[in-house]
């Protein structure tokens, strides 16, 4: 029987702190149900350290909600603030939000500058952090064809954004679109956007632009994708799947019905198996709560021994000393 390796992953969306005190609850609601430490992986947007009126000090916000053994990964949303600090030209389209604050604007529409964006954002949370970042996850899920160069470029180890277009789409397949509902029969406008860029079809445009993903993986995400290489121009990139999402779209069912489905298949393997699952810094308890849930349903399995609570980073080593001896792309699980 093969390990599953479980990370629980922290989206700080660069914008406020009003939910922190959420954050803290949830964390001490999951260790309570599973009677251990959890290790957490942040991935921290550096835009708090940009407004120019900040209600408290933001690397003193953040590092309350850091425990030892946990991780601190890069973020990138948009932000006009961050676009502005990069030295590169805001755009204000595409926007899945339709705010013109840049949140909602896919950090692959910038193409070759996108590089620009991600140098000045890294350099942001490790000098206010005094912490070294090797992972990332892209504002969105967003992680198309420029940004993963990008990321090959200033010498990233891992991606965490490829994300199952069902979570946002019901009835998603190789057939199909779906009705772009999430789990909870909620629409929102990001769901198009997963649909193409992490779908089974080719796309072009820059935002979704798909072709090193689909090259490496072989086809769309899928709930029970695996780590898998991604490479261009003689570099490699490792993409560790949010195959079990993020609880603002991601109901607890769903999350059980994944996991299950993981550790199930576990049992037969000769290789781990990773599942990523997550929430939102900003969000309120009620986005948190299908995370707890999960944690609480599932509490038993997740404390057993055929279960490895872990950071992505630590989860990537691992996949990376399975791989050692491969020298080409695709999966590796």
């Amino acid at each position: 029987m093969a390990k599953l390796y479980v990370s629980i992953a922290v989206d700080w969306e660069g914008e406020h702190f009003r939910d922190l005190g959420d954050l803290h609850a949830a964390r001490e609601a999951i260790q309570t149900s599973l009677g251990t430490t959890v290790p957490f992986t942040h991935f921290i947007c550096p835009t708090y350290w940009l407004h120019p009126q900040r209600p408290r000090c933001p690397t003193q916000a953040i590092r309350s909600a850091l425990r030892k053994g946990d991780e601190v990964g890069l973020h990138v949303h948009c932000w006009e603030a961050l676009v502005h600090a990069a030295g590169v030209k805001f755009l204000s389209s595409p926007d899945w939000n339709n705010d013109g604050s840049g949140h909602g604007v896919p950090l692959g529409a910038y193409g070759r500058e996108a590089q620009v964006i991600l140098a000045c954002a890294r350099d942001l949370v490790q000098r206010q952090l005094g912490a070294t970042v090797h992972g990332f996850r892209c504002g969105g899920a967003m992680t198309s064809d420029s940004v993963y160069e990008a990321l090959l470029a200033l010498g990233f180890r891992y991606d965490c954004s490829a994300f199952p277009p069902e979570v946002v789409s019901r009835g998603f397949g190789p057939t199909s679109r779906g009705n772009l509902r999430d789990t909870f029969g909620a629409r929102n406008e990001i769901a198009a956007y997963l649909v193409d860029l992490w779908g089974h079809a080719p796309v072009r445009r820059p935002e979704c632009a798909n072709r090193l993903s689909l090259g490496a993986n072989g086809g769309g995400v899928t709930p029970l994708t695996q780590p898998y290489w991604v490479c261009a121009e003689g570099s490699r990139l490792l993409e560790m799947p949010g195959n079990g999402a993020i609880s603002d779209y991601a109901s607890a069912a769903y999350m059980s019905k994944t996991f299950g489905a993981l550790l199930s298949r576990a049992q037969t393997s000769t290789t781990p198996l990773f599942f990523n699952i997550g929430c939102h810094q900003e969000g309120a308890g009620r986005w948190k709560r299908p995370l707890i849930d999960f944690c609480h349903e599932r509490r038993r399995e997740l404390a057993s021994e055929a279960v490895v609570l872990t950071t992505v980073a630590k989860a990537a080593k691992v996949v990376r000393r399975m791989s050692y001896e491969e020298t080409g792309c695709g999966s590796v699980a």
